[in-house]
């Protein structure tokens, strides 16, 4: 990796996050959702984990079509907006220029997980950020390798590779200006999950996601099952099962608003 390109790299990131806090982020810390994107991981030709019958890249997409369903029929006026709603290839960094070009107030990132241990099940949601010892390499390198299905991923990220040492240390020195925001939904979804859907809960976790830090807003990216496990892949491509990890999705956002004690208008009676 070019240094002179990966520090350019690091400086224009860095200023995206900064900057992007005084275009709109006083905004969207003082309140409730009224902007959703909602980011379908992967597509097209980045198909994400696969499993035995699907690609993470179609489970994603119908969990977040459900999920704008259930948005839209809880709160009518809410904008939201899907990075994509087809199975077509959107560069991570064009997901972050969707999400801002829309003044997002906040951005979910729906993936299902992979693991060479097939064993390994249960729900977890990730925020930007980085915990020593525990960042659990081979999922982080997983979603940030859709990058490298860019043409032009050299050029538009610096010669930035997600393997490199540089790129370990690069990730290192990144703040998440929304931390607050962030974990707040988190620990939503994930108790949802828990306690409504009896899922295994993995807990709330911060890793280096590209995706997270190019929206430049508060976000999450929650992986709501492996689908390398046979019976979890089972679990997560059932029609039914699907809605209610959406309807729980749409219950995380919903507490978060209320949360803020500034309901918009509802269909609740």
């Amino acid at each position: 990796m070019n240094l002179s390109k990966f520090f350019s790299f690091l400086l224009s990131v860095l200023f995206l996050l900064t900057g992007s806090t005084f275009v709109h982020g006083q905004q969207t810390l003082k309140k409730p959702i009224r902007t959703l994107i909602i980011d379908p991981g992967h597509g097209g030709k980045d198909p994400g984990a696969v499993g035995k019958k699907k690609y993470e890249k179609d489970v994603a997409l119908k969990v977040a079509l459900l999920l704008k369903d259930s948005v839209k029929k809880y709160y009518p006026n809410m904008k939201v907006v899907l990075t994509r709603d087809s199975d077509k290839f959107i560069p991570l960094h064009k997901r972050g220029e969707i999400a801002q070009n829309n003044n997002g107030d906040f951005f979910i990132s729906i993936h299902c997980n992979g693991n060479k241990n097939r064993s390994k099940l249960g729900a977890e949601t990730y925020v930007l950020g980085i915990n020593e010892g525990q960042e659990g390499y081979e999922t982080i390198i997983k979603e940030n390798e859709s990058m490298l299905f860019e043409d032009n991923h050299e050029e538009m990220y610096g010669g930035f590779d997600p393997k490199s040492p540089e790129g370990a240390i690069f990730l290192k020195l990144l703040k998440n200006v929304y931390r607050k925001q962030s974990l707040n939904l988190a620990e939503r979804i994930q108790t949802n999950f828990r306690e409504n859907l009896n899922r295994v809960d993995r807990g709330v976790k911060q890793a280096p996601f590209v995706v997270l830090y190019m929206c430049g807003m508060p976000a999450v990216l929650t992986e709501i099952g492996f689908i390398s496990n046979a019976n979890e892949e089972n679990y997560l491509i059932s029609e039914g099962n699907q809605k209610k990890i959406a309807s729980n999705l749409c219950k995380a956002i919903v507490d978060f608003n209320e949360a803020y004690g500034k309901p918009m208008q509802t269909t609740r009676n």
